[in-house]
């Protein structure tokens, strides 16, 4: 870590405030399981239990609350890890289930069955949605975050909420209309029909044969859908869903779109293809 964060949590500690680390377990295991060990049970989180992707909560983000701890043994843990492991926060009030109940609240984006999860845990999406919103929706994104501190990709930054607090999540969320460059985008696109795939299906998941990596499969459909055009949540879950299931189980016979054929009229075709068939 450098110098900035370290300001950053003695300043706000300073000012009365307390810090949290919101975490990607999976980007950074080994700091993941070292606060595990250090904090006790009431000083951590997983944000994804107790809501509908609950199976998907080891490897979830956690939030943990890190006043306790010195910020050296944060510098020794962050050494030699990537910058984009998360970033950190702080609030009033000394309770963490306010800020878990905010993001739980925003974790989820769209309807069953073409829901998705809102990565808020992922330090290149909250640079994307700060770098977007105006100042006057950072309350409705931020919640109870006073002050936070992350990584930007190319050195480290704060950001302050103008109006800290609890609030409803708006009918039409503006930071779910941001644009992501197409790299982040298909980084995203990739983990979040990844994990959409563990929720809901993961024994179909699990039979993939075992020379074959469920990244690369997955990978080569989300290829496939880019080829098609097919971009909209309801088409890229239909086609993974059904690409797997035709693993183990004959389904469409043909999936290649006809001469001239529109992305949405060959979707369309094929969903009615599949409803037919298993229509009793």
């Amino acid at each position: 870590m450098s110098n900035l964060p370290v300001q950053w949590m003695a300043q706000q500690s300073q000012r009365g405030r307390h810090l949290y680390l919101i975490l990607d377990s999976k980007a950074a295991p080994r700091t993941h399981q070292a606060l595990l060990h250090q904090l006790t049970p009431e000083h951590y989180r997983s944000v994804y239990r107790e809501t509908a992707v609950a199976a998907l909560a080891v490897g979830g983000p956690f939030i943990f609350s890190i006043d306790s701890l010195n910020l050296s043994s944060l510098n020794e843990w962050f050494e030699g890890q990537s910058r984009d492991w998360g970033w950190l926060a702080s609030i009033d009030h000394h309770s963490i289930e306010i800020l878990v109940k905010h993001w739980r609240e925003r974790l989820l984006v769209g309807k069953r069955p073409q829901q998705a999860l809102y990565r808020f845990h992922d330090n290149r999406v909250l640079v994307r949605a700060l770098a977007h919103l105006p100042e006057s929706a950072y309350p409705d994104y931020l919640g109870p975050v006073i002050s936070a501190c992350y990584w930007q990709g190319e050195h480290w930054t704060s950001v302050e909420n103008p109006a800290p607090g609890e609030y409803p999540v708006p009918d039409s969320p503006p930071w779910l209309d941001i644009p992501a460059p197409v790299s982040q985008e298909r980084a995203i696109l990739l983990a979040n029909v990844g994990q959409y795939l563990l929720a809901e299906y993961s024994e179909d998941l699990a039979r993939l044969p075992a020379d074959l990596s469920p990244r690369a499969w997955l990978m080569e459909q989300l290829d496939l859908a880019q080829q098609w055009g097919w971009q909209t949540q309801e088409q890229l879950h239909f086609l993974v869903v059904e690409r797997l299931r035709e693993m183990h189980t004959p389904g469409i016979k043909n999936w290649d779109p006809r001469p001239e054929e529109h992305a949405q009229a060959h979707f369309e075709r094929l969903r009615d293809e599949r409803l037919l068939e298993v229509k009793p």
